[in-house]
């Protein structure tokens, strides 16, 4: 039976209470685990099958380290920590690893141990920490959840209609405007544009974030269905790409400007046919007082 070498390094993981789980809760301890009773739990990142490749094809023993691992009351262990390890042991043929196996944690906590353990490690990207926050039952995240759920948005990465793979720009949403703005922004475009990707990129989104920040306590989601089903967001992006001289991008997309120049764009798009001086057209004028954040 193959086996990973215990370290003689053993470095302490249990978690404080700064990472919200009591440390007077959780015991530790060094065991030798079989692979097959290790489980991945769905709070963890998607496995990147090229990591995996990579460690199998360079698998060097003394680099591998430990597992952490919670122990459950099932006799199961959940992968905390090294989920690309274990994938690679498993295909290496191994069938017990050297584990810090952490004792006496909920599942609500194992969630949360996962997304904070990685902070002086490579960075979690922001659908992983997402996935795990609600496990963790996080209030904002949950609460986002909610909102997708309610008007038939799903969360993941093929850059389909109603598929929203930037999860970031909705917590960049509901903490620069709120949770009504954020709700307002996802039923404008579930009733307006339900079979369209591209209104759901990061530049789109903070741009709509915008435009509800300003226009929602007079405008409601009939009124803006009926002026902006016939706009097609490739052309509202392509333009607002052209009038920030291609400035805005997914790392720019929340500056304050950008902001304003796309929220600008769909304000043109509401007013198209509209005549001067109409009291149905809308209004858009720079808050200079506000500066040129980032948000």
């Amino acid at each position: 039976m193959k086996t990973t070498n215990p370290s003689e390094a053993q470095q302490t993981l249990l978690p404080n209470e700064r990472e919200g789980i009591p440390a007077k809760e959780v015991e530790q301890r060094i065991e030798c685990v079989p692979l097959e009773r290790i489980v991945t739990e769905q709070y963890q990142r998607i496995l990147n099958m090229k990591n995996v490749a990579g460690i199998v094809k360079n698998f060097d023993p003394a680099k591998l380290g430990v597992l952490v691992v919670s122990h459950r009351a099932d006799g199961t262990y959940a992968v905390l920590d090294g989920q690309h390890r274990l994938t690679a042991l498993r295909r290496l043929g191994y069938d017990a690893a050297n584990c810090i196996v952490l004792e006496g944690m909920t599942i609500r906590q194992e969630a949360d141990y996962f997304r904070r353990q990685n902070e002086n490690k490579q960075s979690l990207r922001i659908n992983d920490t997402f996935n795990a926050s609600l496990w963790a039952e996080d209030a904002e995240s949950l609460r986002i959840k909610e909102l997708m759920d309610k008007y038939g948005f799903r969360h993941g990465k093929s850059g389909q209609p109603m598929c929203i793979c930037a999860i970031g720009a909705l917590q960049s949403i509901i903490r620069q405007f709120g949770e009504d703005t954020l709700e307002l922004t996802l039923a404008g475009i579930a009733a307006t544009w339900p079979k369209d990707a591209t209104i759901l990129r990061r530049e789109m989104l903070a741009g709509l974030g915008e435009f509800w920040h300003r226009y929602g306590a007079s405008l409601s989601i009939a009124q803006f269905e009926s002026r902006m089903r016939d706009r097609i967001p490739m052309e509202l992006y392509q333009e607002t790409r052209r009038r920030t001289q291609c400035k805005a991008t997914p790392g720019t997309a929340f500056n304050k400007s950008v902001r304003f120049v796309t929220c600008g764009v769909l304000v043109d798009a509401y007013n198209k046919g509209l005549r001067i001086g109409s009291k149905n057209r809308l209004s858009l004028t720079w808050e200079a007082a506000e500066g040129d954040n980032n948000a």
